[in-house]
């Protein structure tokens, strides 16, 4: 029988308690965010080796934010300089969140958010200089789907996301993405083999180590 690993455990039982609370303010950084019942957080155990902080320096880029869920990848790479950025995420009640939240941090003339699986509503012949892949760890059959933001079952968001992706990179884009050693699973070497059969290389921008695990943030470029 399939257990879910004790960490997104934790962080599932501790969405299901804020979201009987409604809706809470947290600050990152200098962006302020509002997080609705059952949109992931920025400042859960998960969120601690997010990738929001290494997004710097993005002058004149165009980006695509995957699974934006409160938007602060988005409102992090349009205060990083990027000339525009459409966020996207399956869940309606992400897309008003992040909706909320760009315009709570004035960068709703920077951003467009709407709702979309993956690349579905993505218009085709756009391509971006960096895609933000904020996707679900854990391999494991949840039905819910408002707790996709933690699991993936059979991988398949990361396997429809990787066969779809190279569609929308500019000729020098990049695909950054985070991810954990948190179940066997669905462990390093099989989000990099994955990303290897859709035709990406990869280099590990970053290891940290939290909470028992150890985190990589990912560089992905089409070969060739």
């Amino acid at each position: 029988m399939v257990t879910i690993p004790e960490l997104p455990r934790k962080t599932m039982a501790d969405i299901k308690k804020n979201a009987e609370e409604g809706t809470y303010r947290v600050d990152v950084g200098s962006i302020k965010i509002d997080v609705f019942p059952y949109v992931f957080p920025p400042d859960s155990q998960f969120s601690r080796s997010s990738f929001y902080s290494e997004i710097t320096d993005l002058d004149g880029l165009r980006v695509l934010d995957v699974g934006t869920g409160t938007g602060i990848l988005a409102i992090a790479a349009a205060k990083a300089g990027a000339s525009m950025v459409d966020a996207v995420d399956l869940e309606t009640v992400a897309v008003e969140c992040a909706r909320h939240n760009v315009e709570l941090n004035g960068v709703d003339h920077l951003i467009n958010v709407c709702q979309s699986d993956l690349f579905s509503r993505v218009p085709e012949g756009v391509t971006y200089d960096l895609i933000l892949a904020n996707l679900p760890i854990v391999d494991y059959p949840e039905e819910d789907v408002r707790f996709h933001s933690l699991f993936d079952p059979g991988f398949k968001y990361h396997e429809r996301f990787f066969a779809d992706a190279r569609g929308y990179l500019s000729g020098a884009g990049m695909v950054m993405m985070c991810h954990a050693d948190l179940s066997e699973g669905s462990g390093f070497g099989r989000l990099e083999c994955l990303a290897g059969d859709y035709g990406f290389d990869y280099t590990i921008a970053q290891t940290t180590f939290d909470l028992g695990h150890e985190w990589r943030i990912y560089e992905f470029r089409v070969i060739g």
